[in-house]
């Protein structure tokens, strides 16, 4: 991800725009990555429905490059009406510049950004979710689109939609996560004040993303140094000295903090590295225990079967 557009449609929500806009915008002023975040509509002047104006905006791109990411933020509509000549401008752009470009790009939609993915037939076959007040409307309107309810966000390959207002942020935190890799994620969230939200039917987070929805600094910290070497091995004790605390002071603090114990933690953070190995490695079963800091191939086996069904070997080699 190098180029993000933010399509600004008229009577925006400034939510919609601002919390996807701000999260990505982090990532250069953390020294995270280099994004060129590019809000662009049909005017080069519009008005949210907040009443807020927004100038300077840049004329939709006339083509899109290999990589380029774009986010059609939400804004207030009248389901049942005629789309507003503004609105039917981002239709079209959407059907003539970023259509063709589907596989190449990643698209994705804020709140009611749907309406306009599905009024271009981006949605037609596709997983998709808006806010929850036009879930029924949206279905009906464009039967051919998958419209799943009880989501924050549907990521059906390379086009990604969320419910309303806030879970922009949610979106925004999904893409960088997947471009940018969790802890850029996690840097980003901490400086927004942001926590890792999932509706039980949504992709599910990276371990290294979970557990993240408090505010305790040191344990913060602690979670950052596991998730950086899963394969830590020294004892518990050691841990906590680093942070100046006792053992039973870090176990109280990460129990009630993250509602697991540390070492539910670390074995998830383990088991998520051993995913990963057995994916994109060739090394055999126990190298990849060793790797991941279990004792024994028997200990990684009798953690795996913790998680996964299939034993490691099998696992492997399924699509």
């Amino acid at each position: 991800m190098k180029r993000i557009y933010f399509v600004v449609p008229p009577s925006v929500h400034v939510l919609d725009l601002a919390g996807p806009l701000q999260l990505f915008g982090a990532l250069g002023e953390l020294g995270l990555g280099a994004v060129e975040c590019i809000c662009a509509g049909p005017e080069r002047e519009l008005r949210s429905f907040q009443g807020l104006a927004l100038s300077a905006l840049r004329p939709l791109p006339a083509k899109l490059a290999r990589g380029d990411t774009v986010i059609v933020a939400g804004c207030k509509l009248a389901p049942d009406a005629p789309l507003a000549p503004g609105n039917r401008v981002l239709v079209r752009w959407l059907q003539e510049v970023a259509r063709p470009r589907l596989g190449d790009i990643t698209l994705a939609s804020v709140c009611t950004g749907a309406w306009l993915l599905a009024a271009a037939g981006l949605l037609d076959g596709r997983h998709c979710t808006t806010h929850h007040d036009y879930l029924e409307r949206l279905q009906q309107r464009y039967p051919a689109a998958r419209v799943l309810a009880n989501r924050l966000l549907v990521d059906d390959g390379g086009l990604v939609t969320s419910a309303g207002v806030t879970a922009g942020i949610d979106l925004a935190l999904h893409l960088i996560a997947r471009d940018f890799g969790a802890p850029a994620a996690i840097r980003v969230a901490r400086d927004n004040v942001v926590p890792f939200r999932r509706l039980s039917q949504d992709p599910a987070l990276d371990a290294q993303l979970r557990y993240r929805g408090h505010d305790h600094a040191v344990i913060h910290a602690v979670q950052d140094f596991l998730t950086a070497r899963p394969d830590y091995a020294l004892p518990y004790e050691a841990l906590a000295a680093r942070f100046a605390l006792s053992y039973r002071q870090l176990a109280r603090l990460f129990r009630q903090q993250c509602g697991v114990t540390l070492k539910q933690y670390q074995q998830q953070l383990r088991i998520a590295l051993a995913r990963r190995l057995l994916r994109e490695s060739d090394w055999p079963v126990e190298q990849v225990a060793a790797r991941c800091g279990f004792a024994s191939p028997h200990a990684f086996r009798a953690a795996w079967r913790l998680e996964e069904p299939m034993t490691p070997s099998a696992w492997r080699v399924t699509p």
